[in-house]
């Protein structure tokens, strides 16, 4: 029996499906979730912490010098793990007429400590890294910078290997260049420093902290 001009068709179908890439349906998307499950708003307040909290609570500002009024603050961890720390927002750096709602992953981002704000210290809230190349204390996470300028440039990625596949886990890195500053193009991963007992977000070298977000009130 001849094949008919259907059948030819028919094949040729089944030929092009066969060697087109199948998009994914894992429905996997960039927005950031909270331990809840539920998306992160953008600049609204949150706690951050470990994911295993019995290394420690989350972070929270300390004045340094122990001067109440003195600006920069560092960021650190609390050692006690039933704190929760400082609320913090996380802002993503965009026009402000097409403001996205929840925040996204490796997307350039402001983030708020929302203190202190009084005197000289009220603009100056935002974490910053004065030098990521250079040694502690220049390359400690500290509050004393201002939104969308190279210090204050931060984005949030998904943690490469989580310690629990149920919880979303992610981790900070520093991006200056995406935020004017000189290069080299490159982005530091943020990890926790130990100094004198406190431990501190730094860029220096270490495992990246690995954090989750809870909805603060």
């Amino acid at each position: 029996m001849k094949p008919t001009i259907l059948s030819y068709v028919a094949f040729l179908l089944v030929l092009i499906f066969a060697t087109q890439s199948i998009p994914p349906t894992t429905g996997a998307d960039n927005f950031v979730y909270d331990v809840k499950g539920k998306k992160v708003s953008n600049d609204a307040p949150y706690y951050i912490g470990p994911v295993i909290w019995a290394k420690g609570g989350g972070i929270k500002l300390i004045n340094t010098k122990n001067n109440k009024t003195a600006c920069p603050s560092y960021v650190v961890q609390d050692p006690a793990e039933v704190n929760k720390g400082g609320k913090f927002r996380f802002t993503l750096i965009s026009d402000e007429e097409k403001r996205e709602k929840y925040l996204q992953t490796s997307r350039t981002l402001g983030i708020d400590s929302g203190r202190p704000k009084n005197g000289s210290c009220e603009k100056w809230t935002f974490w910053q890294i004065s030098d990521p190349d250079a040694k502690p204390p220049s390359n400690l996470v500290t509050t004393g910078g201002t939104f969308e300028e190279d210090v204050s440039c931060f984005q949030i990625v998904d943690y490469p290997k989580p310690t629990s596949p149920k919880v979303h886990s992610y981790m900070l890195q520093h991006c200056p260049y995406y935020c004017g500053g000189t290069p080299p193009v490159r982005c530091y991963n943020v990890n926790l420093y130990e100094d004198k007992g406190t431990r501190h977000l730094s860029v220096s070298s270490g495992t990246p902290f690995e954090f989750v977000f809870q909805k603060a009130k």
